[in-house]
């Protein structure tokens, strides 16, 4: 029987699958409700706390200053101490955070909690995509970092009509509240159940599961240990270049996701049913990236998917700034179509990202990419409400704003052709330590 339809690789395919990547994700949709929960509460900020359009832009995008404090650090305590106790740590700290929110009485009071929410969610992405990394093999991480993704449809279905209900009968401060505590403890203790850091110390894998997953990443020229170092992220040309990627992903993404409802709200008015049809975006994100990781990973082309999918982003989301919200169901399918656009790069890009960053980089520049990259979601929101503010309240320039930058990181992408075929195509591998750090004989496919 082959090592493919073996029952030893079906079986930790299955724990891996249905162990590790459910609760990997639960824990980001808890983390990603309480960062974008807040653009349901901006309309009723604005009331009670006379917020404008660009101070609603600055609440939103705090967050990402204080997401950028631990990203480095995070990445790299997660690689030399534990990925498993460190986001144990931060949850306990973000549901304070989040929580505080509910109790601010002031515009300052409010950005504060903002920022410290950011400062405590900032090291929990990159210890759980060391943990992806620690458990998928290369050959397999488009369609497991595609699922990790799935946090953000799931995270707006989840939101969008709890946020609606909360609104609706009580206040935006028990949104804040109820949202930061209510899912911590099930999620904490799931954590610490189930995952582990590696697959020498889940006990639930036999040991020739474990040999098997660990066997995969050996073969793939990569090693089950990364000590890497601080300065080796900072001076990678590589990670930069990917920081610079994420950045305008982020920034067109957040931008998008924050002012959503306020766009749903002029087509579809009341908060209710702005939450139940700000699913449907979501929904058909959630197909779209699971559809991108896995034809990636089936079919190899990492960057012709990416680049493919962002620069159909960029067409849509510019095409969406010429539709009036009075024409809300055409309104509806533009956000739709670029709400999956915006989103379904994601498992390629990542998969890159673990195969091109110099090993010496790995942990550390994983959080500087996410950590550099995420300060976009605080310019697309600060510049999308000042877009707004200028356009007399429409989302026109909005639109057209993101759509274009969606466009510029298509062609970024595009520029790492040369460096992908060098890391994945034995006859083309000339020196491969310059470009993924690791030895000549890794013939793992992209």
């Amino acid at each position: 029987m082959s090592d493919r339809t073996s029952p030893v690789r079906r079986l930790s395919e299955m724990k891996r699958w249905t162990y590790i990547l459910p609760i990997v994700v639960f824990i980001y949709v808890i983390c990603y409700v309480d960062r974008t929960n807040i653009s349901f509460a901006l309309p009723h900020l604005e009331t009670d706390m006379h917020l404008s359009k660009s101070q609603q832009g600055l609440a939103s995008g705090i967050f990402f200053w204080g997401y950028l404090l631990l990203q480095i650090p995070g990445g790299y305590i997660a690689e030399r101490w534990s990925a498993r106790q460190w986001i144990a740590i931060l949850m306990v700290l973000w549901s304070i955070a989040a929580m505080a929110s509910g109790f601010t009485h002031s515009v300052g009071q409010l950005l504060l909690a903002r920022f410290l929410l950011g400062v405590a969610e900032g090291g929990v992405q990159p210890a759980l995509m060391a943990t992806i990394r620690n458990w998928f093999p290369f050959a397999e991480r488009g369609r497991a970092f595609a699922i990790f993704k799935l946090y953000t449809p799931i995270a707006a279905i989840v939101a969008a009509p709890f946020s609606g209900v909360i609104l609706t009968y009580f206040d935006w401060r028990w949104m804040f509240i109820i949202q930061g505590g209510g899912p911590l403890v099930v999620g904490l203790i799931a954590w610490l159940a189930v995952v582990r850091d590696t697959p020498a110390k889940a006990k639930w894998l036999s040991a020739a599961e474990r040999d098997y997953i660990e066997r995969s990443r050996l073969e793939e020229g990569e090693p089950l240990e990364h000590h890497g170092t601080l300065k080796a992220a900072f001076t990678s040309k590589i990670v930069w270049h990917f920081a610079l990627i994420y950045t305008l992903t982020q920034m067109g993404l957040l931008g998008l996701t924050l002012w959503l409802p306020s766009v749903l709200k002029k087509a579809f008015h009341s908060d209710l049913s702005v939450g139940l049809v700000a699913i449907l975006p979501q929904i058909a994100a959630g197909a779209a990236i699971i559809l991108v990781g896995r034809s990636a990973d089936k079919r190899g082309g990492h960057i012709k998917h990416m680049s493919l999918v962002l620069g159909s982003a960029c067409i849509i989301l510019v095409g969406a700034s010429f539709v009036s919200a009075h024409q809300k169901w055409l309104v509806l399918i533009a956000l739709i179509l670029g709400t999956a656009a915006s989103i379904a790069w994601y498992g390629p890009f990542w998969a890159t990202v673990t195969k091109l960053t110099p090993v010496a980089a790995a942990g550390a520049g994983m959080g500087l990419i996410n950590g550099v990259g995420n300060l976009g979601s605080f310019v697309g929101p600060y510049v999308g409400g000042w877009l707004s503010q200028v356009s007399g309240g429409g989302y026109a320039l909005t639109q057209a704003f993101f759509g274009i930058v969606f466009g510029v990181a298509a062609l970024l992408v595009l520029t790492l052709r040369k460096q992908l075929r060098a890391a994945t195509d034995p006859t083309l591998v000339a020196e491969p330590e310059t470009v993924t750090g690791r030895p000549v004989s890794d013939p793992s496919p992209a």
